[in-house]
């Protein structure tokens, strides 16, 4: 009799979470606390593309100060069973040393897949930024980004938990090849009803190879909402 798949990928988790663990138990040079929280809503334009939008206000200096708030809308591209692209824009308020605008784009290929109640993706992201002072660009920034992330839907219940693990690559300046950042997060998402769910998370961000790293510690609140579900037509 064959072993279900689930104890099979037993090893394979316990590792991943011991990994998890250890990696953030570093102590960095400098500590913050902050809260992020955003807005966001999908449409399905048809079963391979889907358009997405968010607003997004995050925080710093131990919450007492607004650090960015952020607009982004993008789309994605269902190629396969398996594989889809995605690209977004995103403007950002930034409140560091007054106050700065940034222009985001990126590219993203993502693979997901799942095995018994464990379904799991695997995104990688090229990013570009722009810093612009007085609206004069000032310098730029380039990144991969490669993400992991983790799901579990909780038998005979409505809350999906799940962890990720991201690490950002820089590919200009003087960190080219460098690990820029790491992020960790674990949380739980929640249906509110048949068309929204609310997601809280918890994230530790460290940063390398700048003057006084940083790690952050962040409390994230997220409410996200499915238009297509939302204005679904009664038969």
């Amino acid at each position: 009799m064959s072993k279900p798949l689930s104890q099979d990928y037993k090893p394979l988790l316990l590792t991943f979470l011991l990994s998890f663990v250890m990696s953030i138990l570093v102590i960095a040079q400098e500590e913050d606390f902050q809260i992020w929280g955003n807005i966001s809503a999908k449409y399905k334009v048809n079963k391979k593309l889907r358009l997405d939008t968010r607003f997004g206000l995050r925080t710093r200096e131990n919450s007492e100060l607004l650090k960015q708030f952020h607009w982004e809308f993008g789309a994605k591209y269902k190629l396969n069973k398996r594989f889809a692209l995605g690209s977004k824009y995103r403007y950002v308020s930034y409140y560091v040393f007054g106050k700065t605008p940034v222009h985001r784009w990126n590219l993203d290929l993502v693979y997901d897949n799942k095995f018994g109640r464990f379904s799991y993706d695997i995104r990688a992201r090229y990013q570009q930024q722009w810093f612009h002072s007085d609206y004069k660009q000032e310098f730029t920034e380039q990144f991969l980004r490669t993400r992991f992330r983790l799901n579990y839907d909780i038998r005979k219940n409505k809350l999906e938990t799940f962890i990720a693990v991201e690490h950002y690559l820089g590919l200009n300046g003087e960190n080219q090849w460098l690990t820029e950042q790491m992020r960790y997060t674990f949380g739980a998402s929640y249906p509110v009803n048949k068309w929204s769910d609310l997601t809280l998370a918890f994230r530790i961000q460290r940063e390398y190879y700048t003057y006084m790293p940083m790690q952050a510690y962040v409390l994230m609140v997220s409410y996200s909402i499915d238009l297509n579900k939302k204005f679904k037509k009664k038969k």
